[in-house]
């Protein structure tokens, strides 16, 4: 069974598999989660000259439960939705687009505020951009940050993440332009599954 004995593992195994000699001036990296912030962080010190950043994003849930995320909202409003579960639970577009609204100016503007003191996400004009996590299990925050990278007017979108599921790494790979993926999963349960040390989350 792939398990990886803790962050520092993974991250060795994806500077193992990252182009890291094209990662120039001209490259962010973004963490796209608070798990991701360490591998961010540690990428741009390995090659000593880039910026990295975090990109902000929530899930936004059903009326109905909860529990049940149908969609995620980023720092530069963009949104990504399950189409087949709001057509199930015949959800109401106004109550989709308010709760991003809601989430946007409630959650994500205060952690701009608590963690960038204010200022808008490094320009991504013309850049390479690479998002980076330490997993992904929906792949929704994954999408929606594509997504906000290419409006904002990204060159190239990039994806490096230790461990996805197999099903998930196919679409990821359609919507961006490399991908570096440690391992892919056939029948993947969750990120924390597949590490044997969960320390806490590294600092913003």
């Amino acid at each position: 069974m792939v398990k990886f004995k803790n962050k520092e593992e993974a991250l060795n195994k994806l500077y193992s598999i990252l182009d890291l000699e094209n990662i120039d001036d001209d490259t962010v990296i973004l963490a796209i989660s608070e798990d991701g912030v360490y591998y961010a962080r540690e990428i741009a010190k390995k090659v000593g000259f880039v910026e990295a950043d975090f990109l902000f994003s929530e899930p936004i849930v059903s009326p109905q439960n909860k529990e049940c995320i149908i969609g995620c909202v980023s720092e530069t409003q963009d949104i990504v939705l399950i189409e087949e579960l709001i057509d199930a639970f015949d959800i109401n577009k106004d109550y989709i687009y308010g709760e991003a609204d809601r989430l946007h100016d409630e959650k994500i503007i205060s952690y701009i505020y608590e963690y960038r003191y204010g200022d808008s996400i490094v320009d991504l004009k013309d850049k390479k951009v690479i998002l980076v996590d330490e997993g992904a299990n929906t792949g929704l925050t994954l999408e929606v940050c594509i997504k906000s990278c290419i409006n904002q007017g990204a060159r190239e979108v990039d994806v490096a993440i230790p461990i996805v599921p197999a099903s998930l790494a196919k679409e990821i790979k359609k919507l961006s332009d490399y991908c570096y993926f440690v391992y892919e999963i056939e029948n993947f349960v969750e990120t924390n599954f597949y590490f044997e040390d969960r320390k806490d989350k590294y600092e913003l």
